[in-house]
């Protein structure tokens, strides 16, 4: 019974999924299209109005792109598929890289990211691009869900025996309980909306988990409502073992 139980459980959660990434996919499409039909129906418009949709057209092109190939990662990295380029990585320069590549998002909605690294950080041995996406992905989350005009993100590096850990926090609504307990699974999202974290299609967080998981590292949460969160992840340092 427990098993049947599951996969139903499982089933309904595939359906909302299949549902979430179809409504994604339906919105820049219907904008592209109706932003083109003008575009294709008014040829006398005027440069600054052209111009302007033909901006929305490529930032709904983009978001578009995202998705598909958020979906597609996703699969490959389930699959066993996925291709890895593990090299010798400086996670301090990584980090530095990350906030600057974070920052235009940021000063868009006045919110300011500090950084603390430990001194003396060891070298890790990852895929570079990858860690970048889990980075970027935390990062991005964090500033969006802070509050516009005074929201603040934190970055912490430190060593812990043969592991660094990342934490990246935000001053935002923060998470529940049980959201915590849901956000890391691909079929699932938090419903925090109402409390402005908005919904997204669910897939950076099993994405970054799977990236992490993949070197030996581990990806997890601490939130309260109203108390901001903290997500941090753990990565083993290089070795020449790992060579």
């Amino acid at each position: 019974r427990a098993a049947n139980e599951r996969l139903q459980e499982l089933d309904r959660m595939k359906d909302d999924f299949i549902s979430t990434v179809t409504h994604e996919l339906r919105t820049p499409l219907t904008s592209i299209r109706a932003f083109s039909e003008i575009l294709h129906d008014n040829p006398d418009l005027d440069v600054k109005r052209r111009v302007h949709f033909l901006d929305i057209i490529l930032k709904e092109s983009e978001r578009l792109t995202r998705l598909i190939n958020q979906v597609l990662d996703l699969a490959k990295l389930e699959a066993g598929a996925a291709e890895w380029n593990t090299t010798e990585v400086d996670l301090r320069v990584l980090v530095d890289e990350s906030i600057v590549a974070a920052s235009p998002m940021a000063q868009e909605k006045g919110v300011a990211i500090h950084a603390h690294v430990d001194g003396d950080v060891p070298p890790i041995w990852v895929d570079r691009d990858r860690i970048m996406q889990v980075m970027l992905n935390l990062l991005s989350n964090a500033v969006k869900f802070s509050p516009a005009g005074s929201g603040l993100v934190q970055v912490a590096v430190t060593q812990a025996d043969d592991v660094l850990q990342v934490d990246v926090s935000d001053n935002g609504p923060g998470i529940s309980a049980e959201d915590q307990a849901i956000i890391f699974d691909k079929f699932r999202q938090g419903g925090d909306q109402s409390r402005g974290r908005p919904q997204g299609t669910g897939l950076g967080l099993p994405i970054s988990a799977q990236i992490v998981s993949h070197f030996g590292g581990s990806l997890w949460v601490e939130s309260a409502p109203d108390a901001g969160a903290t997500f941090s992840f753990t990565l083993p340092l290089a070795s020449e073992s790992r060579r």
